[in-house]
């Protein structure tokens, strides 16, 4: 799996000119039909999506190329999670059962989330703490917010921060939940404790 854009139109345009890299021996990717269709809850309603695939020409093997709004096994928009996360980082006394409320979701499904994340905070927090360095060497440090999941969600933010300084996204700020999808290779909120895909 290899995460891309959003826009459709820039996935085509980058597979036929050869400019996405297999994630397993960095040859070429190159067309290759599509993936299943899902649909993604987003606060505006669902989303439906059907993500490209690509084949490496060197290699053989395929992959899902899996837009920043999504995240890898996960029913809603990354938008809508990240909201869930930052609630429970600005509010550590706010419950799974009060964010799912204020969302619309299942309690259930927020309460995954939130226990996710909380168990791979440091992971996360170490992770775009680097990313941020890496892409901005200049960006300070990340403060302590008082608990891992704060510092996690933090860190992300520092990232997406520094991104759009070395993007120079000041028009257009990078959404901070499409970085993190992005960057973590999609499995932000994975069910295993695999390293992110380092950036550099």
């Amino acid at each position: 799996m290899l995460m891309v854009e959003a826009d459709p139109d820039w996935v085509e345009g980058e597979l036929a000119a050869g400019a996405l890299a297999c994630p397993g021996c960095a040859g070429v990717l190159g067309p290759w039909g599509f993936a299943r269709r899902r649909r993604l809850r987003g606060r505006a309603g669902e989303v439906r999506l059907r993500p490209r695939r690509g084949r490496c020409r060197d290699c053989g093997v395929t992959h899902v190329l899996l837009p920043t709004v999504a995240l890898l096994r996960r029913r809603d928009l990354v938008e809508v999670i990240g909201e869930a996360l930052l609630a429970k980082a600005v509010d550590a006394s706010r419950g799974h059962r009060r964010i799912a409320a204020w969302l619309g979701l299942p309690a259930s499904t927020v309460r995954g989330w939130l226990r996710r994340l909380a168990g791979r905070a440091e992971l996360v927090r170490a992770h775009f703490t680097r990313l941020a360095v890496w892409l901005d060497p200049t960006a300070g440090p990340v403060c302590p917010r008082g608990s891992p999941f704060g510092d996690a969600v933090e860190a992300i933010g520092v990232a997406a921060v520094a991104a759009g300084r070395r993007l120079d996204l000041v028009a257009v700020p990078t959404s901070a939940w499409r970085l993190a999808a992005g960057a973590s290779g999609g499995r932000l909120l994975g069910n295993t404790n695999a390293p992110f895909p380092a950036p550099w």
